[in-house]
């Protein structure tokens, strides 16, 4: 009755009639079903779960032709459509068309062992984008008023002083103008955040363990790494899923990967297939096919090597391309993709970050630099180069950070720039093309830095950047916002006005000392990193939400988070990599204002598997362990004996991929299946 009421109130409400849809199909009323399908194509052409489910429909009332019609125009909307994939085969089988049955349950079966795709289960939210509930649009969200928060240079304090033995390499090209990067990560396991950053001015690196109490021990040897390591930027993940969080480093003139074997790093770079020419900037790891292992993706400047640069005479040569992906072929090696993928580039690279843009569930590539490129993952195939941006695009870009500022749902994007302005924020169009965002002014003519972090824990993701003046001051910048009346520049008021840096390069966000407040830190141009302690930000409550992967992708990377405390809903991902040429705690910070707890999490994790955890406590970490669960359309049977529900069995479990017949065989799956109870 909801329902109708609904759509006689509202006839172009999609949402009304699809839940109508899945209703009447659900009860068996397949002429009610159909008619409500067919009023939400007409509203909205372009959703293929909807021609699935009219689809569906038809099939249901054996009303074959017009179910393989219909079933071919989601596919036509979506090819990766597994759903309407099966569908297909099961109309196309029941029409006694054995050989297309045959053609599309092959295509089926293709895109959910390749992980490219996944069946619609009956999970809610699982069902399509007009099958979720809708939030109220009368309703306008408020930020509440800022609290007292201040950051302290806790540098010295922490241990991450300069060290004499830092064995710089003799005689190695100084650090490229735009680096050096700085990785926030858990090497040990031990729940806290470590440190491999720059060392000091003689272009050492150091791993720093953290010791609890904000405190760092300096375990560069211990843990297998060289001192002296020149290195630009870097990258953590667990590769090999194992456990145990890996690293990627570029060192400007290759890249080198180790693995994590118990806390101590070796250096398999020559046994993974990692063979690299150029000067390299910023890397990521990025599960961009979906199988499961991270893949590694790097950006290039120069096609030439570190100790090979021309000299200012000489022209440099061209590029072949100014990006490499590498595969990971699932086995510790790796296999270089980029030209067969459409990835390639032809212009000076940056950054580097995966995130989902359109929303889509396929993680695409932002990549800065000359061109600042979207290369929009299409599951199979070649990337296609997106530019959709409303106004010019500020040129060259240099760091980017992705936040839901609005709230809406959609992941918008901020850019640091090597000219004028500094700094820019652009909204998204639901996918379709981004908007210029006013920030604050500065006076600044380079940035690097760029971060999202929600430093008060309101529930709303603010934003800091790293620049330099006219003048060659170096700044930290920090810019609140306030809802619908944009941004505020509240550097003051924290005290980073205080902040002094000189040719300040990356900035990572992450909680090194536990206490539920998102801390910073900032790399310099052959200076010391500079360590930012949060102070204040946890008097709003908060969630530190860790994640591990099942089996697949145990870091996480790429999974989607919503969390949704009382009238505020808030959207993270995490990346392989974070702001310039470096990464934040793959641990996400979600303020709480003054709710006590998160009414929801939801997670979609890469596999496609949909997870939500409700009533979660605030001002706690919450480790998140994927549920083994796959979507499906198979429905399990419970019984009920009179306590409680008891298992009994799912159903159709061979009936959705066939079973084995012969070699390269199977049978045509029949959806009929009897269980005695």
């Amino acid at each position: 009755e909801i329902l109708l009421e609904g759509v006689k109130r509202d006839p172009r409400d999609p949402h009304a009639w699809y839940n109508l849809g899945l209703l009447y199909k659900n009860t068996s009323d397949t002429q009610a079903a159909a008619d409500a399908f067919r009023h939400v194509i007409e509203i909205d052409p372009n959703d293929a779960d909807a021609w699935y489910f009219l689809g569906s429909v038809y099939a249901q009332a054996k009303q074959y032709p017009q179910a393989i019609e219909a079933f071919q125009h989601a596919l036509k909307l979506n090819p990766l459509h597994a759903s309407a994939e099966f569908g297909l085969s099961r109309a196309y089988q029941q029409s006694g068309d054995t050989e297309h049955a045959r053609e599309h349950l092959k295509r089926f079966q293709y895109i959910t062992q390749t992980k490219i795709g996944a069946p619609m289960s009956l999970a809610y939210g699982e069902q399509g984008q007009y099958s979720r509930a809708e939030e109220s649009p009368v309703f306008v969200e408020k930020v509440p008023p800022a609290i007292k928060v201040q950051f302290v240079n806790t540098t010295d304090a922490a241990g991450l002083g300069t060290r004499p033995d830092s064995n710089p390499l003799q005689g190695a090209a100084p650090l490229p103008s735009e680096a050096p990067g700085a990785c926030f990560l858990d090497y040990d396991g031990d729940g806290r955040l470590d440190l491999f950053l720059p060392k000091d001015k003689q272009n050492g690196v150091a791993l720093y363990h953290n010791l609890g109490g904000g405190k760092f021990a300096d375990v560069t040897r211990e843990a297998g790494l060289d001192p002296g390591m020149r290195v630009v930027s870097c990258t953590a993940g667990d590769y090999d899923n194992d456990g145990a969080t890996d690293l990627a480093v570029s060192t400007g003139g290759s890249i080198r990967l180790f693995h994590n074997e118990k806390g101590k790093f070796n250096d398999v770079t020559e046994a993974a297939g990692i063979r690299s020419d150029g000067l390299y900037l910023g890397l990521t790891f990025i599960d961009y096919d979906h199988d499961g292992d991270l893949d590694l993706f790097v950006t290039r400047t120069t096609g030439f090597a570190a100790s090979k640069l021309p000299s200012p005479k000489t022209p440099p040569a061209p590029l072949r391309y100014s990006n490499l992906m590498l595969r990971n072929n699932g086995n510790g090696t790796f296999t270089d993709v980029t030209e067969s993928i459409g990835l390639a580039g032809d212009t000076r690279s940056l950054a580097a970050l995966g995130t989902d843009y359109n929303n889509d569930r396929a993680i695409d590539l932002v990549v800065t630099g000359e061109t600042t490129t979207i290369f929009e993952n299409p599951r199979e195939g070649k990337f296609p180069a997106r530019h959709p941006w409303s106004a010019p695009m500020p040129a060259p870009t240099a760091g980017v950070a992705v936040l839901d500022f609005n709230h809406d749902g959609w992941m918008d994007l901020a850019f640091t720039h090597e000219g004028a302005p500094g700094l820019t924020l652009w909204r998204n169009n639901h996918g379709k093309s981004f908007e210029p965002v006013t920030l604050p002014k500065t006076d600044w003519v380079r940035a690097f830095g760029v971060a999202a972090i929600d430093y008060d824990n309101d529930g709303w993701v603010d934003l800091a950047a790293v620049g330099e003046t006219k003048a060659g001051k170096g700044e930290i910048r920090l810019f609140r916002i306030l809802g619908p009346d944009g941004f505020k520049d509240v550097t003051t008021e924290v005290g980073l006005d205080k902040i002094q840096l000189k040719d300040p390069r990356s900035i990572i966000t992450g909680d090194y000392d536990g206490d539920g407040a998102t801390d910073l830190l900032i790399t310099q141009n052959h200076d010391p990193a500079v360590l930012l302690r949060n102070e204040g930000g946890n008097k709003n409550n908060w969630l530190r939400i860790s994640l591990k992967g099942l089996n697949d992708n145990k870091s996480g990377i790429g999974t989607k988070i919503e969390v949704f405390a009382g009238a505020n809903r808030q959207k993270f991902e995490v990346y392989g990599s974070s702001g310039y040429l470096g990464q934040n705690s793959t641990e996400i910070i979600a303020g709480l204002g003054q709710a006590k707890q998160a009414d929801v999490v939801r997670m979609l994790w890469p596999t496609g598997v949909l997870q939500d955890e409700i009533e979660i406590a605030a001002n706690r970490e919450q480790l998140f362990t994927e549920i083994d669960r796959r979507g499906s359309s198979c429905p399990t049977l419970f019984v009920w004996d009179g306590h409680h529900y008891e298992l009994v069995a799912d159903m159709l479990g061979a009936g959705v991929v066939g079973h084995w017949v012969g070699p390269g065989e199977r049978n045509i799956p029949t959806s009929t299946e009897y269980v005695k109870v």
